[in-house]
């Protein structure tokens, strides 16, 4: 039996959080959610578990842009999705610049959500 992909939202709305890994959970993901980067860092298995992060840019503490410097840094990073109340063009272009899936404004389109994460997970279980 092969296990659903996990993945890991960071967060500090715990709201989102909540709605987050509901919506996957639904759609057949397993999750893990973190307030802060911070969190996140110190449960060495979420990071070596994740098939996906989907990382809010301004968290309390370590923001969203440097948790993603430090993941990206590890051997064989997952892939990043960024979420934000307060983003704007530019700073889409600078996550994707840095090497992130996309950028997205919340409220989240939940349908383009799972397009990205269905569309990512597939090309990374088609690459060797």
């Amino acid at each position: 039996m092969m296990l659903s992909p996990r993945i890991v939202i960071v967060d500090d709305e715990r709201s989102v959080r909540s709605g987050l890994c509901n919506l996957l959970q639904s759609d057949g993901y397993d999750t893990d959610a973190f307030e802060t980067a911070e969190a996140f860092l110190q449960d060495k298995s979420a990071l070596a578990d994740a098939a996906l992060l989907i990382l809010d840019v301004k968290l309390k503490g370590m923001s969203g842009f440097e948790l993603f410097r430090q993941v990206a840094a590890q051997p064989s990073p997952p892939p990043v999705i960024f979420i934000s109340g307060h983003g704007d063009e530019n700073m889409l272009w600078y996550a994707i610049n840095l090497g992130a899936v996309t950028f997205l404004r919340k409220p989240i389109n939940v349908d383009t959500l799972l397009d990205y994460i269905r569309r990512e997970l597939s090309a990374r279980e088609e690459r060797p």
